[in-house]
């Protein structure tokens, strides 16, 4: 029965990892213009003068206005960006986000494996 409860124990932590990691997106510190965030066709966060972060796909222009594109429920959705509204724009750091996304998974299954065989000598040992 403990060894049932140990091995349940590794692999909830294991699977909750997993989902916590999946959507790992870093965005750069800098802030860049709408102009530029149109060039990079990059995953984009924007901070409003109202405390709103809003993230799109990308940013596209239409007859001199900006929209941020982002897909919900499989349905593109176009939302107007207003120039004079927006605080900070940032692009996405694709670079960090790999590196995040393949590096920190082996990270956690070592710790969970260390946990696991920390528990199963002390297990076997009482």
């Amino acid at each position: 029965m403990k060894t049932i409860k140990i091995h349940l124990r590794i692999m909830a932590i294991f699977l909750s990892a997993l989902m916590l990691l999946q959507g790992c997106t870093v965005y750069k510190s800098a802030n860049v213009t709408l102009e530029e965030a149109v060039k990079s066709e990059n995953r984009i966060k924007v901070k409003t003068k109202y405390n709103q972060t809003l993230k799109f796909k990308r940013i596209e222009v239409e007859n001199g206005h900006y929209y941020g594109l982002k897909y919900i429920y499989g349905k593109m959705i176009k939302t107007q960006i207003v120039k004079e509204n927006v605080e900070k724009i940032q692009l996405k750091d694709k670079t960090l986000s790999t590196i995040l996304s393949i590096g920190i998974p082996p990270i956690i299954i070592i710790g969970v494996i260390a946990y696991a065989l920390r528990d199963g000598i002390r297990v076997h040992g009482s």
